[in-house]
């Protein structure tokens, strides 16, 4: 079923928060904790200052990675977010995605899925010791089906029910399907889940016309199948208009020289809006 457009008299501004203002961490203290971080001598794990917030992290590398990302890179920043004020964050890992919407939009209701039980753990104590509400956290992996699957826990954000190229160890744990939270109108669905985004999008059905905004992270793996074209051609179907970007230079596949090589690996970032909701 093609998605309903909302269209009103109203304004943009009526229509969509704006982004809080004094929610910038200074660079110099971003490249000096990732520094600190990237220090062949830095811990597996521990606690470091990021801002106003006491951090718990795991993989010192991966946690840089991120910090960098989102909060000097600002890939996942918006101009505005409909008032709903329901974000859903498929994949919150440690809380670093949590973290940056909760400084950006103060009063949203955050859904935060993340299926590695030891992770989960460092993700709820990383909300609760900086006293971070309104945000619930669920330790399920979203998927086309309610069960338990086999998930490949790495310890970093790469853990994945579906690939299987990687160090890690494999456990069994419980899934849940999107729609399950999408009833009502939800202002951003963010998903970062390690190749299952088509099948979170399949599964959500035409309850995709209730999300304003979406934010993906493609993994284009050789291992997996290649849906890119299945989720782009959804997001059309529902009256979204999509921009795509590879997001980091680090991100080698994406940038000249440009290649593709039979044990190919690449990361794009969709974000998709319904521009005609404010007409």
């Amino acid at each position: 079923m093609k998605g309903h457009l909302i269209k009103t008299g109203r304004s943009v501004s009526d229509l969509y928060l704006q982004p809080a203002v004094g929610t910038t961490i200074e660079p110099e203290a971003i490249a000096e904790l990732c520094t600190r971080l990237r220090a062949p001598d830095c811990p597996p794990q521990g606690i470091v200052q990021l801002g106003e917030w006491e951090l718990e992290y795991r993989h010192a590398r991966a946690f840089a990675y991120t910090v960098e990302l989102l909060f000097r890179d600002g890939i996942y920043d918006l101009d505005g977010l409909a008032r709903s004020g329901v974000i859903l964050d498929g994949g919150a890992w440690l809380g670093l995605s949590v973290l940056r919407f909760r400084s950006l939009f103060p009063d949203v209701l955050i859904h935060a899925f993340e299926p590695d039980p030891a992770l989960f753990e460092v993700l709820t104590r990383n909300l609760e010791r900086n006293g971070i509400r309104n945000v619930e956290a669920h330790n399920v992996a979203l998927a086309d089906r309610e069960d338990e699957l086999e998930f490949l826990a790495t310890g970093t954000d790469a853990g994945s029910l579906c690939v299987r190229a990687r160090e890690g160890h494999l456990t069994r744990v419980p899934t849940r399907v999107l729609s399950d939270f999408v009833s009502s109108p939800v202002s951003l669905l963010k998903l970062n889940v390690e190749g299952s985004e088509w099948d979170v999008i399949d599964e959500l059905g035409d309850r995709l016309a209730l999300v304003d905004q979406v934010l993906i992270e493609y993994h284009g793996f050789n291992e997996l199948p290649q849906t890119l074209h299945r989720i782009l051609g959804r997001l059309d179907e529902y009256g979204f208009t999509y921009i795509v970007s590879h997001f980091d230079e680090r991100n080698h596949a994406c940038v000249p020289p440009l290649r593709l090589t039979a044990d190919f690996r690449y990361f794009l970032l969709i974000y998709a809006r319904k521009l005609d909701t404010a007409k």
